[in-house]
């Protein structure tokens, strides 16, 4: 029961930048912001904290100013036409670095931050958190499947003619569907922040990459993706008690480490391709 609860844990961060990457994929664009996004919310949820004293405030300041802020991007980049692939990849090396700058404004340091009032419990964390994710995901899946606006986001990536057809503005629909993708990525990044009671620099570990990674995977299914993200959790499960084994001591932990990221490159390289 220990390991599939490990498992189940492991995959609640990128469970919800997965559901984040689905939801731009199916707009007709990459989520290439997300990791910079992942990286910004973690940072801002325990700014928020140590300025509110509270972590609501701090979920909120996050979830709030990531979103807001992808979205002013995408509106700009919308109304200047930029390249979306390019536009979404600038976004997250922006994030990147807007989160090195407050971190050396704010903090005086860019390394690991701590504060007083950004501490949690463990165990009650990594299941509320947890809880949390698989729900977000829940309510994302059905938000595509059974609302209006889900199916605007579908046909837009699918048939954006359709929608320009019957007076939507397809342009809309996609800003839409990159601040849905931001608001899961920030859940992502203020989960991460508040299991380690920290922030951490690179925090992400590539999260939002291998979103991109179990999106591709799984067709856009989202039962398929949900698979493709149990598996590299797993991967990330083994890996992290791989090197508690005397057997491995002689193994570099870089490599036992990189066993998550390896596995997707394998899968990727294994998946079938279309016709």
């Amino acid at each position: 029961m220990n390991f599939v609860y490990g498992i189940i844990s492991l995959s609640a961060p990128l469970l919800l930048a997965s559901m984040g990457a689905l939801i731009s994929e199916r707009s007709g664009g990459m989520a290439l912001f997300l990791d910079g996004t992942i990286n910004l919310a973690a940072f801002l949820c325990l700014a928020g904290t140590a300025l509110s004293k509270n972590f609501i405030g701090g979920i909120a300041l996050s979830l709030t100013f990531c979103t807001a802020f992808i979205l002013l991007f995408a509106l700009a980049a919308e109304k200047f036409r930029a390249n979306r692939f390019l536009a979404a990849l600038a976004l997250n090396l922006i994030c990147s670095a807007l989160t090195s700058i407050l971190s050396s404004v704010f903090f005086k340091t860019r390394g690991i931050i701590t504060h007083p009032d950004f501490y949690f419990s463990a165990v009650k964390t990594r299941l509320v958190t947890t809880a949390s994710a698989y729900l977000m995901f829940l309510l994302g899946w059905a938000a595509m499947k059974f609302t209006r606006q889900g199916l605007y986001i579908r046909i837009s990536g699918s048939d954006a003619p359709v929608l320009r057809a019957r007076g939507i503005n397809v342009s809309h629909v996609r800003l839409w569907a990159w601040a849905a993708a931001a608001v899961f990525g920030s859940a992502a990044g203020c989960i991460l922040s508040m299991r380690l009671s920290s922030f951490v620099p690179n925090i992400s570990s590539g999260t939002g990459w291998t979103a991109l990674a179990a999106v591709f995977l799984g067709k856009k299914n989202t039962y398929a993706i949900l698979a493709a993200v149990l598996i590299f959790a797993a991967a990330q499960y083994v890996a992290n008690n791989l090197q508690n084994f005397s057997v491995f001591g002689s193994v570099p932990a870089a490599f036992l480490l990189a066993l998550p990221y390896i596995s997707a490159l394998v899968m990727i390289v294994l998946a079938p391709k279309k016709p």
